[in-house]
């Protein structure tokens, strides 16, 4: 399930171009460089409805499913760093809440991380700045799962069960073993389980003999019952064994009732009151994904008037591909010839604005509105 902080206002996202625009770009292998083009990667790929694609592999890139090497030979070889680290793909759920960017936290600005991710990472053009500004805007409104067991600042609701709430003791509970910290001095239940600081808790490997290179951004424990592995490589499986990992590794001395409720603790803080879309015969997968299309094309109304030529392209060219692709995956098989036709017709678009063909760039999108308005209830 994606929330997004306009929707959850009733902001319709056509009233909202640039973050249209940017919504649009999240779904686009367009912005990158081969293979991944190629591919049909996308930001959407790895961060899928901005949360994470476990079932993701990639063959010399992947480890095991969910977990990539994005800086390594595969998708750009000049910034090859010539080490085998692939990591854990993150959520993006609370964005603009959860700076610094990067599994290490190097990037304070999540315009300079979005520009590394498509130029650095991926290999592609460097990206104009209403891109980058459309990508920021469009990413900064991702939040995170309601949660209806937590209460405002983070504390546990008195509706949960007596082993959670124990495990919430424990989690506020200083260690010797962690500096007498407690799991809470970092993971701030008032602060969406963040302390925005890069700490070494041992789990990464040192390089080199007195290397200080094992620092990891803080992330939030909010969502993560959906968001296994764990940990920046994705080497445990389950909350539990994150637990047992703390517990062998800090000398925490807890009991085996401890670590359950701990762990129960930590599950009631992961978990969200609707974490998945429902689907049903009418309300299908496409349906959700023909209304984000035209809502991708919507960018028009604002882009055609503006005679920006090189955004339009990058939109047609996407979204029409897009579409003709997702109508085989269509149950009203009836109309699916029409969603075909629709494709073409915002192709067309994009061919008018190629010859500068003005005219007809602006009557093919007329009739593209006109054609996705009649078709809509039937889209499914």
């Amino acid at each position: 399930l994606l929330v997004l902080n306009f929707e959850e206002q009733g902001i319709d996202e056509t009233d909202l171009p640039l973050v249209a625009y940017g919504d649009m770009l999240f779904d686009s292998p367009q912005i990158f460089g081969n293979p991944a083009r190629n591919l049909g990667i996308a930001c959407s790929t790895c961060h899928n409805r901005s949360d994470v694609n476990q079932r993701l592999f990639i063959p010399g890139a992947s480890h095991q499913p969910g977990a990539i090497d994005v800086d390594g030979a595969f998708f750009n070889p000049i910034f090859n760093d010539r080490r085998d680290d692939p990591i854990d793909i993150p959520s993006l759920r609370g964005l603009r809440f959860t700076g610094p960017y990067g599994r290490d936290g190097r990037f304070a600005s999540l315009r300079d991380f979005s520009r590394n991710v498509i130029v650095n990472e991926f290999g592609g053009a460097e990206p104009t700045p209403l891109m980058l500004d459309a990508l920021v805007g469009y990413m900064l409104e991702f939040d995170f799962l309601p949660n209806s067991k937590l209460n405002a600042d983070g504390t546990l609701s008195e509706a949960n069960p007596d082993a959670a709430h124990r495990g919430e003791a424990i989690f506020n509970r200083p260690f010797a073993g962690l500096g007498d910290r407690s799991c809470a001095s970092c993971h701030v239940p008032d602060a969406n389980f963040l302390d925005r600081q890069a700490h070494d808790i041992g789990s990464v490997s040192p390089a080199y003999s007195g290397a200080r290179a094992g620092a990891l951004d803080t992330p939030s424990l909010l969502g993560t019952a959906y968001t296994a592995p764990y940990f920046h490589d994705g080497s445990l499986s389950t909350l539990a064994a994150v637990v047992e990992w703390f517990d062998e590794t800090k000398s925490l001395g807890l009991s085996e009732t401890e670590r359950t409720e701990l762990t129960a603790y930590l599950e009631t803080v992961g978990s969200a009151d609707e974490p998945y879309e429902k689907f049903d015969a009418e309300n299908t997968a496409f349906r959700l994904t023909f209304a984000e299309l035209a809502t991708f094309a919507s960018t028009l109304d604002t882009l055609l008037p503006r005679r920006d030529a090189e955004h339009i392209l990058l939109l047609t060219d996407t979204v029409a591909a897009d579409l003709a692709a997702d109508a085989s995956t269509m149950s009203n098989l009836t109309a699916r010839p029409e969603v075909y036709a629709l494709a073409e017709r915002l192709a067309a678009v994009g061919d008018a604005v190629r010859d500068d063909d003005w005219g007809a760039a602006e009557a093919s999108w007329t009739a593209f509105k006109t054609e996705a308005d009649a078709i809509e209830e039937r889209a499914f």
